[in-house]
């Protein structure tokens, strides 16, 4: 990833091809090329929905700097949330973590492309 505008045009064709897919939204803040605030939600075929929000800089080189995915199924469930908010002190990959259910595990820092193709696999193998 390189630019914003090389960023969101991937972003816009893994969501366009998204089989599984209903309905995706997302707004975009491109703030003078210097940073970069998106958000948006996608619903899939089983109306699960994912809620993501990213924010990047871009000075010197594009860099994210705060996300969460947050995946839940239709009743509203969580089914599991990766985020990067400064709490879980104790995990090891702080300030990176995966919510499951009761539990919060480590995990390094995501893409919302790894994230749409974790939902994507688990949908197709039902």
């Amino acid at each position: 990833m390189s630019t914003i505008k090389d960023y969101l045009h991937e972003l816009e064709k893994l969501i366009h091809d998204a089989p599984c897919k209903l309905f995706a939204d997302f707004q975009i803040e491109n703030r003078g090329d210097v940073a970069l605030y998106l958000r948006g939600k996608i619903i899939f075929t089983n109306e699960s929905e994912l809620q993501f929000k990213e924010y990047f800089i871009t000075i010197p080189i594009m860099k994210k700097v705060a996300y969460s995915y947050h995946y839940q199924n239709r009743d509203k469930e969580l089914i599991f949330r990766y985020d990067s908010a400064e709490h879980h002190k104790e995990i090891e990959t702080y300030p990176y973590h995966k919510h499951v259910i009761n539990e919060v595990l480590p995990s390094d820092i995501l893409s919302l492309k790894e994230v749409i193709k974790e939902i994507l696999q688990t949908l197709i193998k039902v």
